[in-house]
């Protein structure tokens, strides 16, 4: 028994991927929406690919895909994967077409919202009658709750948290859950919501409470109940305190240390039928090293400010020459090495002046590196067969931060810590307004410049990434750079099939919002059980 999924606010479709991604039970993602025009270009292309995949395209399909991709601007992919003269993918980009909706979710677009799914949970009835075993999943937009969406928004004159609509977003997701009744549903959000008050209140509690009983929040006639179940601990809502909601990814086999809310929603008259409702099971964090470098190396791109210098030109610049002597003028054994190390790269890189360094947004990986796989989630982050490589490619840098990102690589690689301002040469210190050099234990932002160490698992990949890469600096000092979109994506757990659309700011954004796939396949392991212990699948 197939089970459909209804996937609302999906972004790029973290959460999508990972119970697609579940063998246990047949998830078909019957309809997913989206109001973000790139994401959802990402969305319907992923629901193409996943398509194919489903009615095991040959390799010839798959090979004639790959060289759309890799040929075409990022704009006009699908179009071209439409007419194609294929007929498995025009197949497959027309059952995409049908899945993956664009617009945006809210009051004004109720009546068009379940009318779209009621359509595409019709071949799921019987007689007429809504599937009994549908599950919901997807989170409501995260700005209004974040920590730093609030602060944001208390330096907006007259901004007062009951007026501003995104708080009450999750009223979409209930409205359906009123009216459609699935078996289970899923929502995610940010943990901040946990701290979120409206008119004095936390939204929390209110959420909470429309979520047990959707059918009185949404005024609804027909009775529904929920039971709400915590992912990472035992027991249900009534038991725990609402940080009992919080997963921790890195615990559970992901990457990065993403801790998000997710609430598990299961519907009384099948919780009744479960004798017992499992949680994630803990599992060690791969580290960055493990999941990202077997990528081809990368070299970095100089920004306008550049314009005109090689990226090797700017290790020569004399500021770097300045940070090599301030840090042995210190006699810190530490400092000496990391004065070391920087001198040693200059030189390896210099024997390197003729290398342009792996291009481009996506390229087709040589044979002899085709066999090159990530040291964990190799099955699940190579999914398939393939030479194309998407996404990969350095973002444009300022000259003097390529110093700063090599001296803070540098000195990752020796303490195995990112460095905070205080442990920045002098010379190295950004010019900026909160960044006094003499008192520079009072700087707002002491950690501006963070390396993701390789020998450990990476911090919360955010939508800041697409602003400026200073936080996601790669572990490697011979790189000097920031993460490509496809070493964010791997932090991610998205598989390397899996295509960004859009511009790489749109990107960047995308990746960060998105929910680990492979923490999404985790969850939808223990929806599956239920399912499966009250034969609903």
């Amino acid at each position: 028994m197939s089970v459909p999924v209804i996937d609302l606010f999906a972004g790029p479709g973290g959460l999508g991927e990972g119970f697609s991604r579940e063998d246990s039970v047949q998830f078909d993602i019957a309809i997913s929406i989206e109001k973000d025009g790139m994401a959802h270009e990402t969305l319907r292309l992923r629901a193409a690919h996943r398509a194919l995949t489903r009615e095991g395209a040959t390799e010839e399909t798959w090979q004639e895909w790959d060289s759309i991709l890799a040929s075409e601007p990022w704009n006009v992919v699908f179009s071209h994967l439409q007419r194609s003269g294929n007929r498995s993918i025009e197949k497959a980009c027309a059952a995409a077409d049908h899945e993956a909706l664009e617009f945006e979710l809210g009051p004004e677009s109720r009546d068009r919202t379940s009318a779209e799914i009621r359509k595409r949970l019709a071949p799921f009835m019987k007689g007429g009658v809504l599937p009994g075993n549908s599950v919901l999943i997807g989170g409501p937009p995260c700005q209004a709750y974040s920590v730093v969406g609030r602060s944001r928004n208390r330096g907006t004159e007259g901004y007062k948290p009951e007026d501003d609509h995104r708080h009450f977003l999750y009223r979409e997701y209930l409205h359906v859950i009123a009216e459609f009744q699935p078996a289970v549903f899923v929502m995610e959000n940010v943990k901040g919501i946990l701290s979120s008050r409206v008119d004095e209140g936390r939204i929390f509690h209110t959420i909470m409470n429309d979520l047990r009983r959707p059918d009185v929040a949404a005024g609804t006639a027909e009775a529904v109940e929920y039971v709400l179940l915590p992912l990472a601990g035992r027991g249900h809502a009534d038991e725990h305190a609402p940080e009992a909601f919080i997963v921790k990814a890195e615990e559970f086999g992901i990457p990065q240390a993403r801790h998000r809310v997710i609430i598990l929603g299961v519907r009384k008259d099948v919780f009744d039928l479960v004798p017992e409702v499992g949680r994630l099971v803990p599992a060690q964090a791969p580290s960055v090293e493990a999941v990202i470098f077997d990528l081809p190396a990368l070299r970095p791109q100089l920004s306008h400010r550049g314009k005109g210098l090689a990226w090797q030109d700017a290790l020569e610049d004399p500021l770097l020459d300045r940070a090599v002597a301030e840090l042995r003028s210190t006699r810190d054994e530490g400092s000496i090495r990391i004065a070391d190390r920087l001198e040693e790269v200059r030189a390896k890189l210099r024997q390197r002046k003729s290398d342009p360094g792996f291009g481009g947004d996506r390229a087709r990986i040589p044979a002899a590196a085709k066999d090159r796989r990530p040291k964990q989630l190799a099955d699940w982050i190579k999914d398939r067969p393939t030479d194309l490589l998407a996404n990969h490619e350095s973002r444009a840098h300022m000259p003097t931060d390529l110093v700063r990102y090599l001296f803070v690589a540098a000195y990752g690689e020796i303490t195995e810590m990112s460095p905070r301002l205080m442990d920045f040469p002098k010379c190295l210190l950004p010019e900026h307004k909160n960044v006094d050099p003499e008192n520079i234990g009072d700087s707002i932002f002491k950690d501006r410049f963070r390396v993701q160490v390789g020998s450990r698992h990476s911090m919360t990949v955010t939508s800041h990434i697409a602003k400026d890469g200073h936080a996601f600096i790669h572990p490697k000092a011979m790189q000097c750079r920031s993460l490509s979109v496809r070493e964010a994506a791997r932090l991610q757990t998205f598989p390397d099939t899996y295509v960004f659309l859009g511009n790489r700011t749109s990107q960047y954004t995308q990746v960060g919002n998105a929910v680990p796939p492979y923490l999404a396949r985790q969850i939808a392991g223990i929806v599956a059980e239920v399912l499966k212990a009250a034969r609903l699948a």
